[in-house]
């Protein structure tokens, strides 16, 4: 037990320092020294977590966990080129000082690159918190305060954005955790990762295509 708590404190220090710099901002033209400081940041973030843990992670590697994954990055950096040909610019959604945090709608590279890594940090927690943190306990326990915690976590997206997109995304990780706790679990990290990333695509993909 006290093993698991100490687990936990340390899971909760990396995060805050992880998205001290991150969380609340629009990065609204933002610049590559930046974009290197914070994707650094969060690659940093995932090694301190994981450093010395391999050994009791489960992660299934194959032809195809990794080529879903290797095929989800390259559309992930190349999408910004592909919704300019298709869809149309949100321009008054994104006048709205309400969700001038939700930068991924813009669809700029740059921000694009931060929030690529925010997610491989993110699944990382997921991994640490399901393999460490929570190992020991009984399946459906783990899954159950695997949900929980992620839950919380996504409520404190209330100090930084929008009420109503702050409890969107709470709600939207209930469901969230409970397939990724599964999944996880079963060693398919590059799938969920994969998941992860195409669900912001295609949710932000969505207002280029019912604005303006």
């Amino acid at each position: 037990m006290t093993n698991t708590v100490l687990n936990f404190l340390f899971l909760l220090c990396v995060l805050a320092i992880a998205n001290i710099a991150y969380k609340g901002k629009t990065f609204d033209k933002t610049s590559w020294d930046r974009v290197i400081l914070l994707s650094s940041l969060f690659m940093i973030s995932s090694f301190v977590l994981l450093i010395n843990k391999n050994q009791k992670i489960l992660i299934i590697a194959n032809y195809v966990t990794i080529g879903l994954f290797i095929t989800t990055t390259l559309v992930w950096f190349i999408f910004p080129k592909i919704i300019r040909l298709f869809g149309k610019y949100p321009s008054l959604y994104l006048k709205d000082k309400k969700n001038n945090t939700r930068f991924m709608v813009r669809f700029e590279l740059p921000s694009m690159t931060i929030k690529y890594f925010e997610v491989l940090f993110q699944q990382t927690t997921f991994l640490y918190l399901l393999f460490i943190v929570l190992i020991d306990l009984p399946k459906i326990t783990s899954i159950f305060l695997f949900t929980l915690i992620i839950v919380i976590i996504h409520l404190g997206n209330l100090f930084f954005m929008d009420k109503k997109w702050a409890l969107f995304y709470t709600v939207l990780s209930f469901p969230m955790a409970i397939i990724f706790g599964q999944t996880i679990l079963q060693g398919l990290i590059l799938f969920t990762v994969s998941l992860h990333l195409l669900f912001y695509l295609i949710f932000n993909a969505s207002y280029w295509f019912k604005y303006d």
